[in-house]
């Protein structure tokens, strides 16, 4: 996903998985996740629906911000996009 759309940011090829979707499914986060490579897609999606259940938020309203998302994966992998990420984190 995001190779065949260019970047808003730096207009070349590749963005991130964020920009691939339409623009009413992205708004401002009401919520921040954080997201380790380790963890199962079913084992996110569980806790995501428990806690939606549990806290009885409602989910058309619910706009998480998870840096795997957000980041341009493609500038990580060539090293052009990371920036001050090894500060950051």
């Amino acid at each position: 996903y995001g190779c065949d759309k260019y970047c808003l940011r730096d207009g070349r090829p590749g963005c991130s998985l964020l920009d691939t979707l339409e623009p009413r499914y992205r708004q401002e986060a009401t919520h921040f996740m954080s997201w380790v490579w380790g963890y199962k897609v079913a084992t996110v999606r569980g806790a995501l629906s428990q806690w939606i259940q549990e806290d009885q938020l409602d989910a058309n309203n619910l706009f998480l911000y998870v840096c795997f998302f957000v980041n341009n994966q493609f500038r990580l992998v060539d090293g052009s996009g990371a920036g001050d990420l090894e500060d950051v984190f």
